[in-house]
């Protein structure tokens, strides 16, 4: 039995109630609905429906402008191969429990969906993207079904993630409208668009890796999991292999990549209690809301990155207003180093929240919600008889408003004051 199930209010008052999150939930309540959202950005694309809230009297869509995170991944660089490597490491030195070989098993099953993929989209990250494309032609059909207004302009990272990404998002929307053109692109120059290096990344990262070491240091003992795990002691273990939260840290990361390559197995919620989980989730939570989110310490070197880019949604968005304009659609592909600092500097309530990285972030921003594989931001053009223009934006296909920005009505802003919002907070970086 999941020993997540045995969850009870005594855990609760261990870590405290939250009161926000999705439909009001706290934190841990999203993370008890559904553990996977435990696996942090690794977590897969879920997709919660809402009641979308419908345009103002005469407005029709005509445009979308939208930026995509690659889907379901495997995982990147040491982290597809250390957690296999430790435990087969223990192994060979025979100081593996009975447990501890259940879960030497369960790690070689995810290893094999590594083995010459590391960092390669999964086949849940394509069908994730089609359902996403599918979802977008339904939300602003008469976009993609304009005879006059037929042709799709495609960027994408050089990654081939982003590259399989943006392939089955585009052929989902060619199935189901073949009169659409489209025009692919990619290169450095799109790297550097789609997804620029933070101002002093460096610094950056390494404060981030210290708040994610300080929360394991005080949250997690890891006694109760190496003794279940290993026959030798903390010490004996670390000088063996690796420090023994090292290796827990590590396991928990292939716990969470066993849904992106859709293992059947269930690492985090077998080997780790509730409360270790939340632990680790909680850690590296902040060091992804440091790395990449509007945080208060470091919010201005990431949305720094992402000037251009803003830039680029507005001057593509001017051309395509253009009644004479045959465009349908601007499409952009890329990574969560990319779409955090986008939404930041754009100032969207929810994902783009700035706060203190260390004492809120897990009750407020949560990663699982706003930075999971196929994270999405769509901005949707809306014109009426008078050709006034007006935009809906969607986060992860949730309707979300600007901070400080008046709409016109519900989710819908006028495109000359979303157009000023935007270019203002460009412009006001570009002296950091």
């Amino acid at each position: 039995m999941n020993r997540f199930s045995h969850f009870t209010a005594t855990s609760l008052a261990i870590f405290g109630l939250f009161s926000t999150g999705l439909h009001a939930q706290s934190t841990l309540d999203l993370l008890k609905e559904n553990p996977e959202r435990l696996a942090s950005v690794h977590h897969s694309y879920e997709y919660i429906p809402q009641t979308e809230t419908s345009a103002p009297k005469g407005f029709k869509p005509f445009y979308v402008s939208h930026y995509g995170r690659h889907g379901s991944r495997r995982m990147i660089g040491s982290t597809a191969t250390l957690s296999y490597d430790y435990m087969r490491k223990a192994d060979s030195l025979g100081i593996l429990t009975s447990l501890g070989r259940e879960l030497y098993n369960d790690i070689i099953a995810v290893y094999e969906g590594h083995i010459d993929m590391d960092g390669e989209l999964s086949e849940r990250g394509g069908r994730e993207h089609r359902e996403i494309a599918g979802r977008l032609y339904r939300r602003a059909t008469p976009v993609f079904t304009n005879k006059k207004r037929d042709f799709i302009d495609v960027q994408s990272s050089t990654i081939p993630r982003c590259l399989i990404s943006m392939a089955n998002f585009t052929a989902e929307l060619d199935d189901r409208s073949p009169l659409l053109r489209f025009s692919y692109i990619t290169g450095t120059k799109y790297i550097n668009l789609l997804s620029n290096s933070c101002k002093d990344s460096k610094e950056v990262r390494r404060y981030a890796r210290h708040v994610q070491d300080s929360i394991l240091t005080a949250e997690i003992n890891p006694d109760r999991f190496i003794k279940a795990i290993f026959t030798v002691s903390a010490d004996s273990l670390t000088n063996a292999i690796a420090a023994p939260r090292k290796i827990m840290e590590q396991v928990f990361y292939y716990g969470g990549a066993a849904q992106c390559i859709e293992v059947p197995v269930d690492i985090i919620g077998k080997y780790f209690t509730f409360e270790e989980a939340v632990s680790e989730y909680k850690a590296h939570n902040a060091r992804s809301y440091i790395n990449m989110g509007n945080s208060a310490k470091y919010g201005d070197n990431m949305v720094w990155a992402a000037r251009d880019l803003v830039r680029d949604f507005v001057n593509r968005a001017d051309d395509a207003i253009s009644k004479d304009s045959g465009k349908a659609a601007d499409l952009r592909f890329g990574h969560d180093t990319g779409i955090m600092p986008l939404v930041g500097l754009m100032d969207i309530v929810g994902p783009g929240d700035r706060m203190d990285e260390t004492s809120t972030a897990f009750d407020k921003w949560q990663s699982f919600r706003y930075l999971s594989m196929g994270s999405n931001l769509q901005l949707i053009f809306y014109r009426n008889s008078k050709n006034e223009i007006l935009v809906r934006t969607l986060y992860n296909e949730r309707e979300v408003t600007y901070r400080g920005l008046a709409p016109y009505s519900g989710p819908y802003y006028r495109w000359p004051d979303l157009r000023a919002h935007l270019l203002s907070r460009a412009s006001h970086y570009d002296s950091l």
